[in-house]
């Protein structure tokens, strides 16, 4: 039996799901909403109950509310500290 990835940031979640079209199919969006998603490496909590409930029915309960929780946090910290970077690097080049 092939060993299930661990969902550990959002492009795991993207992943589960193989294709922007399945993807899209199961958030009732059209495929160019998730490949803005995909470019934002985030999704907005609207769609998490609809995540949660289709990563469940192919065998991934794994994918939980508070594991969506976790990694957007870890995302926004990331981003937040590359805007930090960027700042002082340009205040450097001034």
């Amino acid at each position: 039996m092939a060993k299930k990835t661990q969902i550990t940031n959002i492009q795991n979640v993207f992943e589960l799901f193989v294709s922007n079209v399945n993807m899209a199919s199961v958030l009732k969006v059209g495929p160019s909403t998730v490949s803005e998603m995909k470019r934002r490496n985030s999704i907005p909590s609207e769609y998490w109950p609809d995540l949660v409930t289709a990563a469940a029915k192919i065998g991934r309960d794994d994918l939980t509310f508070e594991k969506l929780a976790l990694i957007s946090q870890q995302e926004a910290k990331r981003k937040s500290e590359a805007k930090k970077l960027a700042r002082r690097a340009s205040q450097v080049m001034a």
